[in-house]
């Protein structure tokens, strides 16, 4: 695995108050949003730390509760906007490994200049290689 996955990666709260067994789930309202709160505190959950109420979330999901979670994603990501949804951390990641799949390398040309991932398909949420294009500024059609 390459170096701007696991940093990517690392980045993913493990400890914070986001995973902790003390939260209220509402939503989604009409822009798709969710409201998350501490019911302890009564207020947003801390992103990155965690308070002296914090219990950490130990779910026993099965495969079946995970195949809803991901349907669920997937559906959410069908009602984001295109901008929105390539801010996501799990665009982030595949794009990373799909760069990496090419070697940063334009499959027009092979240029290694500028090159950037892009939809051809927009199967947002289960893209798989064949959906994807790694293209340089120079290949990108205008």
């Amino acid at each position: 695995m390459n170096n701007e996955v696991k940093k990517l990666e690392a980045n993913l709260p493990r400890n914070c108050c986001a995973f902790c067994t003390h939260l209220s789930f509402e939503g989604p309202n009409e822009n798709y949003t969710y409201d998350i709160k501490c019911i302890m505190l009564d207020k947003e959950p801390k992103p990155d730390e965690y308070c002296e109420y914090f219990e950490p979330e130990n779910t026993k999901l099965n495969t079946f509760d995970l195949d809803n979670l991901y349907i669920n994603f997937l559906e959410t990501c069908l009602r984001v906007s295109y901008d929105d949804y390539l801010c996501s951390i799990y665009w982030k990641l595949f794009k990373e490994k799909v760069l990496s799949e090419y070697n940063y390398k334009c499959s027009i040309c092979g240029s290694s200049k500028n090159v950037n991932v892009y939809h051809l398909r927009k199967n947002l949420g289960r893209e798989t290689l064949n959906d994807v294009m790694v293209m340089c500024d120079e290949c990108l059609p205008r």
